[in-house]
Parts: structure tokens; C-alpha cells; sequence
């Protein structure tokens, strides 16, 4: 788990300095109580500067890692093709599961990572997933709704910019689904948006590497 965090790392000390992209890395947060495990690519359409573009963002499970932990990383381009990218790790809780007269499965999620781009912008997410999977033959289901609070920390990466660091706490919510039609749920699709503030969407599937 160290070696996959530090080249990580590693991978966003290498990108550019960007004039105006930047990118929140847990936007949108793509975790429900149900959220598979193994590699999954999206397509991102991300908002956190006027001007963002489109990006990759990737999440994946490398062997080795307990089944409630996550790790996310990519990059995309603002105005006039800047770069930007982030990456982060979610840790994921089961709290309840469904049950007569309560019929959400909820977990518990945090996180922390950084994004790279005008600025430096350390985000630490907590909050509350919830949500519902059906399967019915090879079809699977699983939709769910997030809420919580982040907190962002955020620096400038310009000596010569006179603007303070920062630090932010706001709320958050999101919506996604996930979607299988195969039994054994090895190709998902997933979709996820974030709302609020910083709004973000991702169109994505996913390869389940897992039993």
C-alpha cells in the first residue's frame, strides 16, 4: 500500500504548474455502501475553477489492500489547455445494512488527498453514503446518495501570488449508480455527480479483479 501511495505521489509532483485548471481530487466521490472493488476508468467533467475541462480520473484496488479501501488519481486541462491533477485515498465503513423498516444500506466514508493545478489544494472528505442494490438474473443495481462536509486547505503555488492560504469547510452531496449486467459482475458501469458548489460528472466502468 506504501509503494502504490508514494508513486502516486510521485505522479503528481511530476505534472506542470497550471495557470488556471484545478481539479478537487474527490469530486465526484463515486462511493456508495455497495462500490466494488478492482479498477475502474471515468471520463470527468469537472468544475472546480471556471474554465475546467474534461479529465480521467482513475479508481482502483490494488492487491493487498482491505476490501474498504480505495485509491483515486488523474489528471485533466482548464482554460487555455493547463494542466492539472490529484489523487487521494477513501476509506469506506459499513454501518447498516437494510433491513425491515430501514431499508438503506449506510456506510461511513473519509478520505484525504491533494489536487495540483493553480493552487495546492489539500481536501479531507467525511461524511455518509447511502443507498440500495437490486439484482435480478444478470442484471445488478445499485444506486446511491452521499452526504458529509469537506474540509480544503489551499496554498498557492506561485512565490510571487500575495494571495493567503486558505481554509474551507462546506458541505457536499452526490449522487451515482452503479450497473451490471453480467452475473458475476466483472464489467460495471458506473456514473456519479457531485452537486453544490464544486460540481462535477463522471461516466465510467469498472473490471472487478475480485472474487
Amino acid at each position: 500500500m506504501r509503494r502504490s501511495v508514494l508513486a502516486l505521489v510521485g505522479l503528481l509532483a511530476g505534472l506542470p504548474s497550471a495557470a488556471s485548471a484545478q481539479f478537487a481530487w474527490e469530486t465526484p466521490r463515486m462511493l456508495g455502501p455497495d462500490t466494488q472493488g478492482g479498477l475502474a476508468v471515468h471520463w470527468l467533467q469537472a468544475e472546480t475553477l471556471p474554465g475546467d475541462d474534461q479529465g480521467v480520473m482513475v479508481v482502483w484496488q490494488p492487491p493487498g489492500l482491505p476490501d474498504n479501501v480505495f485509491l483515486r488519481g488523474g489528471a485533466g486541462t482548464g482554460a487555455g489547455d493547463q494542466s492539472a491533477g490529484f489523487g487521494g485515498i477513501d476509506v469506506r465503513t459499513r454501518i447498516a445494512d437494510a433491513r425491515p423498516g430501514q431499508p438503506l444500506d449506510i456506510a461511513w466514508i473519509a478520505g484525504a488527498g491533494v489536487g495540483v493545478g493553480d493552487y495546492l489544494l489539500f481536501t479531507v472528505p467525511v461524511g455518509l453514503t447511502a443507498g440500495r442494490s437490486w439484482a435480478s438474473g444478470s442484471v445488478w443495481f445499485s444506486p446511491y446518495l452521499g452526504i458529509g462536509v469537506a474540509m480544503d486547505y489551499r496554498r498557492s503555488l506561485d512565490d510571487e501570488d500575495d494571495i493567503d492560504d486558505e481554509f474551507d469547510v462546506y458541505p457536499t452531496a452526490d449522487l451515482g449508480v452503479d450497473l451490471a449486467l453480467d452475473p458475476g459482475r466483472r464489467f460495471i458501469l458506473r456514473a456519479g455527480a457531485a452537486l453544490g458548489d464544486r460540481q462535477a460528472i463522471a461516466l465510467g466502468v469498472q473490471i472487478r479483479t475480485g472474487g
